[in-house]
């Protein structure tokens, strides 16, 4: 009984394994996400930053993703997150009358074309930077790759 529980948890973990290779192949997404500079940059006053790498290996397909908090104070962190994302190539998404002053979203093509009228070029990820109590969190992450999208083998 015993080996039957290994022997099945074993399998469902390498089927798992195998089919989300088929999700990111290549960690192609995942890896756009890690070479952005927005993931390297360290803010003056920050005092450390946590990164979590989010590789899409899951059943579903449900997309890479990168988070990086950054620890020190929010009030001097948050603008310079946001202004380092405008310079490397994301376009902020919000309301024309009303600005969350904390909370921005952001997104971009991974060639860097204009997402959703340039689609030959890449594929659509976004970003988000929420302040929070002690840190700022910046929030990257790939739309998910399905049956059917882009020659799903």
């Amino acid at each position: 009984m015993i080996f039957i529980a290994v022997a099945a948890l074993t399998a469902h973990a390498l089927f798992g394994t195998m089919w989300s290779n088929h999700c990111d192949p290549g960690n192609e997404r995942f890896n756009v996400l890690k070479s952005d500079p927005v993931v390297a940059f360290r803010a003056s006053g920050e005092l450390f930053a946590i990164e979590n790498d989010g590789a899409d290996n899951s059943w579903l397909c449900t997309g890479p993703d990168v988070s990086v908090s950054h620890v020190g104070d929010p009030g001097a962190l948050y603008p310079q997150l946001r202004a380092k994302l405008s310079q490397s190539g994301w376009t902020e998404l919000g309301g024309t009358y009303y600005e969350d002053p904390d909370w921005s979203f952001y997104e971009k093509s991974s060639e860097g074309g204009v997402p959703y009228t340039d689609s030959a070029r890449g594929f659509l990820i976004t970003a988000s930077v929420r302040k929070q109590g002690l840190w700022v969190q910046v929030h990257l992450s790939a739309i998910g790759l399905h049956m059917g999208e882009m020659g799903f083998q």
